[in-house]
C-alpha cells in the first residue's frame, strides 16, 4: 500500500481497495455508502487528487467510516451547525497555547469566545482518550 497522509488508524490489505472498485461489487452497496463514495471521490478531486488518487483515498475513507460507524448510526449535521463543529475543531487543532489573539482575528470571534470553545473542546478531547465509567 502506497504511504500518504492519509493515516486512518488500522491496515488495510492491498487488494482490498482493488476489489471494492469492482463494479459489481459496488452495484450491491447500499446507496448511502454508494452516494457517500462519489462526494468524497469528488471531493477530493476538487482538492487536487488526480482521479486514481482521489478513487483510492475515497474508498479508504468509506471503509474508514464504515470501520468506526458501521452497524449504528451515524448522525451527520449540516449547514450552520456542521460549519460551527468543523470551525471549532479547527480552531483546537490550530491552537498552539499562545495564539487566542490570531485565532480570534482569524475567525471574527472574541477572545472569550475562543477560549469558551477551547474549553468545550478540550472536554472532547479528554472524553475521547478517558471515557466516562458510567
Amino acid at each position: 500500500m502506497s504511504d500518504d497522509n492519509l493515516d486512518l488508524g488500522f491496515d488495510i490489505p492491498d487488494d482490498a481497495l482493488a476489489r471494492m472498485q469492482d463494479p459489481e461489487i459496488l452495484r450491491k452497496w447500499p446507496q448511502g455508502l454508494s452516494d457517500m463514495l462519489t462526494v468524497i471521490h469528488a471531493a477530493l478531486r476538487r482538492a487536487g487528487d488526480d482521479d486514481d488518487t482521489a478513487r483510492d483515498r475515497a474508498f479508504r475513507a468509506v471503509r474508514a467510516l464504515a470501520h468506526y460507524g458501521g452497524g449504528r448510526s451515524l448522525y451527520v449535521p449540516q449547514g450552520q451547525q456542521l460549519e460551527r463543529a468543523l470551525r471549532d475543531r479547527e480552531i483546537w487543532e490550530r491552537f498552539d497555547g499562545s495564539n487566542v489573539s490570531e485565532l480570534a482575528a482569524w475567525t471574527k470571534l472574541t477572545e472569550a469566545q475562543i477560549y469558551s470553545i477551547l474549553a468545550e473542546q478540550r472536554k472532547l478531547a479528554r472524553d475521547r482518550l478517558q471515557p466516562g465509567l458510567f
